[in-house]
């Protein structure tokens, strides 16, 4: 493993502030004018296209979805999961950039982007989430950058282990509901290299296999080691 280390990246610094800041735009938008629509969608639906116009904005209240490109070979490379308390729709300028997809049954208000910009000037909880959204883009987007430019296997899914951990209340314990697959094509890796990334950090005690969806991470801080990167 590499023992070098990056400069901290912090990939969800607080997520009691995320989950108040969200209630506080949740309340907000409720009571604007922001053609508000609520809707559960079953998995794996398409909820927009790559190159589509964006008209209207979403909010993930629960469940979880995947944004993903389709490379010139074919094969389909995701640039980021989208979790609960996360807008889609409100970094790209007038098209996705992305394809966007359920993994599991979501639940997503959709709000029109024009009444969405007219409220973000009105009032300032909206305000202060949509900066908080584009700023937590700006370090997926590095993250992203460093597990696919630099690290190795083991270390990349280490740092995807770490990443979930964060969004966890409890970080001792890690819920993963996404398939292999998705982990593979987010990581840039074959389904069997997973397998086996997972295989080697059980083999070094680092995570414990409570079920298929759910791993144990007894040390948080020896898992930050063998990714070779500080994210806390």
């Amino acid at each position: 493993m590499s023992s070098e280390k990056t400069n901290v990246i912090s990939l969800d610094a607080s997520t009691v502030v995320r989950k108040t800041l969200f209630n506080e735009l949740f309340g907000a938008i409720a009571f604007s004018q922001c053609n508000r629509v609520d809707k559960t969608i079953p998995q794996n639906v398409t909820i927009a296209r790559e190159g589509d116009k964006i008209g209207r904005i979403y909010m993930v209240n629960e469940g979880l979805l995947r944004a993903f490109r389709v490379l010139p070979d074919g094969r389909r490379q995701i640039t980021h999961f989208i979790f609960p308390r996360e807008l889609i729709g409100i970094i790209d300028d007038e098209h996705y950039s992305s394809t966007i997809e359920t993994i599991v049954t979501s639940n997503i208000t959709s709000l029109s982007k024009i009444k969405f910009q007219e409220c973000i000037v009105r009032d300032e909880r909206i305000k202060q989430y949509s900066h908080a959204e584009t700023k937590d883009s700006l370090r997926k987007a590095n993250f992203i950058q460093l597990i696919l430019g630099r690290l190795a296997p083991v270390e990349k899914l280490s740092c995807f282990i770490i990443l979930l951990a964060q969004r966890s209340p409890n970080r001792g314990f890690v819920h993963i509901p996404m398939p292999r697959q998705d982990i593979a094509d987010f990581l840039g890796l074959t389904v069997e290299t997973v397998s086996r990334s997972f295989t080697r950090l059980r083999n070094l005690g680092l995570i414990t296999s409570r079920d298929h969806s759910c791993i144990e991470i007894p040390s948080l801080s020896a898992l930050h080691q063998v990714a070779g990167v500080n994210l806390s």
